[in-house]
């Protein structure tokens, strides 16, 4: 099951000192994070040489394996490499295409290609042969994204595929407490495409109360199934007990109802 739709994600150009600030805002992922601050300093060792008149070789784009449920941040440190690899000089884009393990084969641009794997999609043999033949031209990175159980049975398919990944990456489920900081992240955006712009969360929708609730209210399966996909909904809900309600100001208790209306919302969508 993928909740995740096919896309093609351009952001400004980016500059290593904005990506070291989106690396450093990462909720969770320690050990990911390690790898990308690891990945900003030999772009940093690189360009000290090169000012200082050595010549320096740009790295070859690598492949990787990104393994974690839904919601796990997958995406996001994927268009993180994109810039990173961008920076480094081995792409010439930074975009990151998203598709479906089992669909259309998409032109990455000279970016990134992720392409998400479901257990439930069929294989599609002539896309893993092209995905192959992309791989071994080099100028594009291709990232595999999904659970254990969907990559392990896509990468047996054909042995071929599996040679060509470089490193493998761990996303682990979130905790009540990093989805409790995710949320206050999103709620703390009051820009236009804001979830609860024009609203705030009272002061006593801590970090600790906020984590209590979503482990008391939102079942640990649905939790693993989702992670942080899970909470634009339950702040969309929680907005609408404050407006029927005439307030601007979301408290713990409007949060609480809606953690627990937005976990209904998705246990009812997907059957659970």
């Amino acid at each position: 099951m993928s909740v995740l739709l096919s896309d093609t994600f351009y952001e400004d150009v980016p500059t290593l000192d904005e990506v070291k600030h989106e690396i450093s805002s990462i909720v969770g992922l320690r050990e990911i994070k390690r790898h990308l601050e690891a990945i900003v300093e030999k772009i940093i060792v690189a360009e000290k040489d090169a000012s200082d008149g050595l010549k320096v070789l740009p790295p070859k784009p690598f492949h990787m394996v990104f393994v974690g449920n839904n919601g796990t941040g997958k995406s996001t440190v994927a268009r993180i490499l994109g810039k990173l690899f961008y920076l480094s000089r081995a792409l010439s884009s930074y975009a990151v295409t998203e598709m479906q393990g089992n669909k259309k084969m998409k032109d990455a641009k000279g970016g990134v290609l992720l392409v998400n794997i479901d257990e439930e999609d069929p294989i599609n043999s002539k896309l893993v042969d092209e995905i192959i033949a992309a791989m071994d031209e080099g100028d594009i990175s291709i990232i595999f994204a999904g659970t254990y159980k969907a990559l392990n049975q896509y990468m047996k398919f054909n042995n071929e595929l599996y040679k060509r990944f470089s490193a493998r990456l761990q996303f682990d489920d979130l905790t009540p407490e990093e989805l409790a900081m995710i949320l206050q992240k999103k709620a703390s955006d009051q820009g236009e495409d804001g979830l609860i712009c024009g609203f705030a969360l009272d002061s006593s929708c801590s970090t600790i109360d906020i984590a209590d609730k979503i482990a008391a209210l939102a079942p640990e399966s649905l939790r693993r199934l989702l992670n942080a996909h899970l909470l634009d909904q339950m702040l969309i809900e929680a907005r609408k007990v404050a407006e029927r309600s005439g307030e601007k100001t979301i408290f713990l208790r409007d949060l609480a109802v809606g953690i627990h209306s937005g976990g209904q919302i998705y246990k009812n969508l997907l059957n659970l």
